[in-house]
């Protein structure tokens, strides 16, 4: 398991640092803060499991996040390789950890999904002060559209917690450590 951990690792941390050659400013997107954090965590997680899985379902549920609102966002494309590995190589190799190789996802609670609203949350506030405008889709000035857009990738984020916690509790399929 440990050396599955450190791909995850690896697919993170090389998707920003790609990324990070691309653009100046790579550290106000929530792509690479959420890959970055994948690839810090990853390497704790191959060194410690720790006996709650709410760190893994929080990074999984942000990672889907990333991979299932980028296209749609009108962002980018997946042609260039930071943006291939941040927005579907490592959310799918997060979720692959998910549903199949941690050991204790039926450690979930119901309310977990709600306190991994808390780091998004932290990331919006930063988003709307430091006027960021990494997302033309996220535009705080077009209030209208900007919280029907919110209201998406909230109940997007909160769907995707709450079917992760039901998978968590309903696995059948689990590869050997």
């Amino acid at each position: 398991m440990t050396l599955w951990r450190l791909t995850v690792a690896a697919s993170a941390a090389t998707g920003v640092w790609l990324a990070a050659q691309q653009y100046d400013v790579w550290w106000t997107a929530l792509s690479q803060l959420a890959n970055l954090a994948v690839a810090a965590s990853y390497v704790g997680l191959a060194v410690r499991e720790p006996r709650s899985p709410w760190l893994r379902g929080g990074l999984t549920s942000v990672m889907l996040l990333v991979a299932l609102a980028y296209l749609p966002m009108a962002n980018g494309n997946l042609l260039e390789p930071w943006s291939l590995l941040e927005h579907v190589v490592t959310p799918g190799l997060v979720l692959a950890d998910f549903l199949l190789v941690g050991a204790n996802q039926g450690g979930l609670r119901w309310w977990h999904p709600l306190t991994w609203l808390v780091a998004p949350a932290a990331y919006l506030v930063w988003y709307v002060a430091a006027d960021l405008a990494v997302y033309d889709a996220l535009d705080p000035a077009a209030s209208g559209v900007f919280l029907a857009r919110l209201s998406l990738l909230l109940t997007l984020l909160l769907a995707a917690g709450f079917a992760l916690c039901l998978a968590g509790r309903r696995r059948v399929l689990r590869l050997p450590a």
